[in-house]
């Protein structure tokens, strides 16, 4: 396994939140572009349309990468069985020109309610990344997340290893088709993708390459807790951060008891309570309610190391030094010891990639919307020829 420092120099990645600190603020504009996905997901979360649309729709920037509406290759609006869930998933699927039999990706979106798109602040993050990938030869699926478009199911009530369940199906729908070669099928996650790939790699032999964009080597309630470190202490005392830190760890403590939910919710709003009475730390019930959700849960006690230790396939994980949500200096250790194992396995560190692999500034969400750039043309063409070299017959 190796570890290299990829530099994205092109000229020219949902949001982690900590069980947040500061009681609800007015939901004014730049409140909301700061805070919102905090309080509407509360974790690992894209920044739902639902946030971003309104706030960007009156003046749109330029995103030069999005399709136009004629490419060089077929779009079939396709739909599938997910025995395991929802009753069907929908999405597009992608093939290049001819016959094939094709190499082909299945996407694995990233946290929250996202299209098949990837539809964020104005960007397509995930219909680019097919675009360029199709471009290159190969076939790629993408697919509205259950309960979004034409997919049905609630994606409230789902888990991780729910939505996992939706990547094998995908992956079984592929196998199905004439011209795409079930031998040769990768994985590309984002974010909670990146660890849902690994997690049906590991359990499917034939998958022959998995790339991680963006996805986290530590434990779910650690991430949040050194993102709470981070932000706070340029802030805030060493006497004020520890007692934050100390706090969330008792209500993570309390969300992931096992214990019955009522008792789970009563714990942690205990917690909160007494913070409140002895150091006038203020909350509200909004802060609390994201972490009674059933995926915050599993994702704070999710530990990705035997995840990462399953796949015998090639892998590929990378993180921007810009990402303000699976931050290098924690995650690219954490990924190359979990990666160790395995002789196939590279984490590559891309110098001045947010989150989104744009090139960005300083990473904060705050930039994205105004970044024409929606992929650094640099880390498309290291996934792609990557993804080509791992993809060969």
């Amino acid at each position: 396994m190796k570890i290299t420092k990829e530099r994205c120099d092109s000229g020219g990645g949902i949001a982690l939140a900590a069980a947040h600190s500061r009681p609800a603020r007015p939901k004014t504009k730049a409140n909301m572009l700061k805070h919102g996905p905090i309080r509407t997901l509360g974790a690992i979360a894209l920044l739902a349309g639902a946030i971003a649309v309104p706030l960007y729709a009156g003046d749109k920037p330029r995103h030069p990468q999005t399709p136009a509406a004629a490419v060089p290759y077929a779009e079939t609006a396709v739909s599938f069985a997910n025995p395991s869930g929802p009753s069907h998933l929908a999405g597009t699927l992608t093939t290049p020109p001819g016959p094939g039999p094709f190499p082909a990706v299945v996407i694995v979106p990233g946290s929250g309610p996202v299209n098949r798109d990837g539809d964020l602040f104005g960007h397509q993050f995930y219909r680019v990344l097919a675009d360029d990938l199709t471009r290159r030869g190969f076939a790629v699926l993408r697919s509205d997340k259950r309960g979004l478009g034409q997919s049905n199911g609630s994606v409230d009530t789902a888990t991780t290893a729910d939505f996992a369940t939706g990547i094998e199906a995908g992956v079984a729908f592929l196998r199905s088709r004439n011209n795409i070669d079930p031998q040769r099928i990768g994985l590309i996650g984002h974010s909670e993708g990146a660890i849902i790939a690994p997690m049906v790699a590991g359990k499917d032999p034939r998958i022959v390459f998995v790339v991680m964009m963006a996805g986290n080597g530590i434990r779910g309630d650690q991430m949040l807790l050194d993102r709470t470190r981070k932000q706070r202490m340029a802030g805030t005392s060493a006497t004020e951060t520890e007692r934050e830190l100390t706090l969330q760890k008792a209500v993570f403590a309390a969300v992931t008891a096992e214990a019955p939910a009522a008792e789970r919710e009563r714990r942690a709003r205990q917690v909160y309570l007494d913070a409140e009475k002895t150091h006038g730390r203020p909350w509200s019930p909004d802060e609390l309610a994201p972490l009674l959700t059933p995926w915050m849960r599993s994702f704070l006690a999710s530990d990705p190391v035997p995840v990462l230790q399953g796949p015998r396939c090639a892998v590929l994980a990378l993180v921007g030094d810009k990402d303000q949500v699976v931050m290098a200096e924690e995650n690219i250790p954490a990924l190359t010891r979990a990666l160790a194992g395995n002789p196939k396995a590279s984490v590559r560190r891309m110098a001045g990639l947010n989150h989104f692999f744009q090139t960005a500034t300083t990473g904060a969400f705050s930039e994205v919307a105004g970044i024409e750039e929606t992929i650094a043309p640099g880390a498309l063409e290291l996934i792609g020829s990557w993804a080509r070299a791992h993809a060969r017959p």
